[in-house]
């Protein structure tokens, strides 16, 4: 019923135009679950765009309907206008010290390697259907198997945790996360 891709790198010209159609479309139908706004994002550059999606320290997964792609695009991010749901997971080495900061000062362990998951979607037609719950896994599983180079020159095991932040009042979101624990 949906095809999951993870994003390529370096970001190519239809996967800039699946995401920022996605993401632009999220601001516009739930402005309140964001801390950015859909005026601003428009506004961006496609060089910008281009630099979001270009790091190989995150990485991005967009689903769309199955029946919106067609059976010769196996492995094409679908058109800009296909894609129902995403989510962003950042790697240390992308997450700004400032950001860190207050987690090191709840706790946040030395021994801890923190992951983000952020920019959170789906439509709300293909909620309840276990799209984001499929997302937030395959997010979780390539922030297990990657290796941020901001931990290579240290010794000893991490522990790998992945932080979100969520709006109160998205009680499906909240929901969502705490039974995936």
């Amino acid at each position: 019923m949906y095809r999951y891709f993870s994003l390529p790198m370096p970001a190519t010209p239809s996967a800039i135009a699946a995401y920022k159609s996605l993401r632009l479309t999220s601001l516009r139908v739930d402005a309140a679950y964001f801390s950015s706004n859909y005026a601003r994002e428009a506004a961006y550059t496609d060089e910008f765009w281009y630099r979001r999606l270009s790091s190989p320290c995150k990485r991005t997964f967009i689903v769309a309907k199955a029946t919106d792609i067609s059976p010769d695009s196996e492995n094409r991010v679908p058109d800009g206008n296909s894609g129902i749901g995403m989510v962003t997971i950042l790697a240390p080495s992308e997450i700004p010290s400032a950001t860190l900061e207050p987690l090191e000062r709840a706790g946040l362990s030395a021994n801890w390697e923190p992951y983000f998951l952020v920019a959170m979607w789906v439509h709300p037609e293909h909620r309840g259907k276990g799209v984001a719950k499929e997302l937030v896994k395959r997010g979780l599983e390539w922030a297990r198997t990657f290796s941020d180079p901001h931990f290579a020159h240290e010794s000893g095991e991490k522990e790998k945790v992945v932080v979100l932040m969520v709006h109160d009042h998205n009680k499906s979101a909240c929901t969502l996360y705490t039974k995936m624990g």
